[in-house]
């Protein structure tokens, strides 16, 4: 299984941004790739004018991520906070808990874009503003990790596709 991610970093040069990516690949605790390749070939700079294109199209893809997590959630009956109480332990909880990291800014396998300046899957109107200001030190840089064991499917399913009721 791969996963595929873009990440904005602030550095002094590109290979300082690579370094960047490679030391948190390398060191994060709650995802360990069996192996990763971070596209040297593919960075962007904020000076190259597909730089906010791609931006916005990470972030765009994290919402659509985040939505598709909340909708699976409301397809299963779960359309307020206070139903959350009788929400049974297993993959709807674990279905809530991968919103809460997202939202909360924790790096997960379903990451696309990752804001390691901020350590957010979005992007705050503070920072965007540092970056329209002309500030020539940012980069976007795809990276893609792969899992040597295969995720099983039922891993993947929701009860309602699992027991298909």
């Amino acid at each position: 299984m791969t996963s595929e991610h873009i990440f904005l970093v602030e550095a002094e040069s590109p290979e300082q941004a690579l370094s960047q990516v490679v030391k948190f690949l390398s060191s994060y605790q709650l995802v360990r790739y069996d192996r990763f390749k971070v596209k040297r070939e593919e960075i962007i700079s904020v000076q190259d004018e597909r730089f906010w294109e791609v931006l916005e199209k990470g972030l765009q893809k994290n919402y659509e991520i985040l939505q598709g997590f909340i909708r699976e959630l409301k397809a299963e009956g779960y359309q307020l906070v206070d139903d959350l109480r009788r929400l049974p332990q297993g993959y709807l909880s674990k279905l809530v808990h991968l919103i809460a990291h997202f939202v909360d800014g924790f790096f997960s396998i379903d990451s696309y874009f990752y804001n390691l300046i901020e350590d957010s899957h979005f992007l705050s109107p503070y920072l965007k503003r540092q970056m329209l200001m002309g500030r020539q030190n940012f980069y976007l840089i795809p990276a893609i990790g792969c899992f040597a064991e295969k995720i099983h499917p039922f891993e993947m399913l929701s009860p309602r596709k699992f027991f298909k009721y």
